[in-house]
C-alpha cells in the first residue's frame, strides 16, 4: 500500500514545541514553589511573628543580662550581703576537711563493696536456690542430705581480692557479715556527709535568696538560662487547653512572650536604630 504524502504544514515536522514545554515547566515549578511557601508560611503568619520575636528577644536578653550583672554587683556590695557571704564561706571552710575525708572513705568503701559483692552475689544465689529446694522437697531424707550439702557449702572458704591487692578468706557467713558491715558503714558516712552539707547549703540558700529578693530584675544566671532557652526554641503552635470547658486557646502562637518572667515593652523590643513598633 503506497504511503500517504506528508502535508507541507504538518506541525510535528515543521514546528518545534520546545518553547511551549519550557514555559509550561517554568510555570509548573513556580506554582510548586509558591504552593510550598504558602503551605509553610503564607497560611501560617505566626511563624514569621515567632521568628521575629526570637531574634528580638535574644537581643533584649543579651542587653538585660549586662544590666542585671551591674545590678547584682550593687546588691553584693551591701553590708547584709557581705555578712551572709562571710557566714557561708565560714560554714563551707569549717566543713570542707571532713567532707573531703568522708568522700575519700566513701570511694574506698564503694570499691571494697564491689570486690566483696562480686564473690558474695554468686554464693548467695546458690544458697538461696538450695534453701528453696530444701523447703519444697517432700522427702525427709533428701532434705537432710541437701541441708548437709548446704552447711558444707557455707563453711567453704573463698578469697576476696580488694582494690589494694590484698586478699582475705571468708566463709559464707563471714562474707555476708563483711558485705553488710561495709554497706552499713557507707550508710553511716553518707548520713554524716548529709549533716555536714546541710548547714552549708542553708547558708548558700540564704545568700541566693538575698540576691533574688533585692534584685529589680532577674539575676544574670537566670537571664542566661532564658537566653539559652530562647536560642534553642523552635517556632511552633502554642496553645492552652481547657478540657473541662472544651476550649483551645492559641493566642500565644502570635502573642509570644506574654508570660515571660521579665518586663517587655515596645521600646525594649524595638530594632536597633529604629522606632518602637506601633
Amino acid at each position: 500500500m503506497p504511503e500517504k504524502p506528508i502535508p507541507e504544514n504538518d506541525p510535528v515536522v515543521s514546528k518545534s514545541f520546545a518553547p511551549h514545554y519550557v514555559i509550561s515547566m517554568v510555570l509548573l515549578m513556580a506554582t510548586l514553589f509558591w504552593a510550598l511557601w504558602d503551605e509553610d508560611f503564607g497560611q501560617r503568619p505566626w511563624k514569621t511573628f515567632q521568628h521575629e520575636w526570637k531574634s528580638r528577644y535574644s537581643t533584649f536578653l543579651k542587653n538585660a543580662r549586662t544590666q542585671s550583672g551591674d545590678s547584682q554587683k550593687e546588691v553584693e556590695t551591701s553590708p547584709d550581703y557581705q555578712a551572709l557571704k562571710q557566714a557561708y564561706e565560714s560554714a563551707s571552710q569549717k566543713a570542707a576537711p571532713r567532707i573531703k575525708e568522708i568522700n575519700e572513705k566513701l570511694r574506698e568503701l564503694s570499691a571494697k563493696i564491689l570486690a566483696v559483692q562480686n564473690v558474695f552475689t554468686d554464693r548467695r544465689a546458690y544458697v538461696n536456690a538450695m534453701t528453696y529446694s530444701i523447703e519444697t522437697d517432700t522427702s525427709k531424707s533428701s532434705r537432710t542430705s541437701k541441708q548437709k550439702d548446704l552447711d558444707d557449702y557455707k563453711k567453704k572458704v573463698t578469697s576476696v581480692e580488694f582494690p589494694d591487692g590484698s586478699k582475705k578468706p571468708y566463709n559464707f557467713t563471714q562474707l555476708e557479715e563483711a558485705y553488710n558491715d561495709l554497706k552499713n558503714e557507707r550508710t553511716t558516712l553518707s548520713a554524716e556527709l548529709a549533716d555536714l552539707i546541710k548547714p552549708v547549703n542553708e547558708q548558700k540558700n540564704l545568700l541566693d535568696a538575698y540576691i533574688s529578693d533585692h534584685m529589680v530584675t532577674l539575676t544574670p544566671a537566670q537571664m542566661a538560662g532564658l537566653q539559652d532557652k530562647t536560642e534553642a526554641w523552635v517556632p511552633k503552635i502554642l496553645q492552652i487547653n481547657v478540657p473541662d470547658a472544651n476550649i483551645v486557646d492559641r493566642c500565644e502562637s502570635c502573642h509570644v512572650g506574654i508570660r515571660e518572667p521579665v518586663k517587655l515593652t515596645a521600646t525594649a523590643m524595638s530594632l536597633k536604630g529604629k522606632k518602637p513598633d506601633e
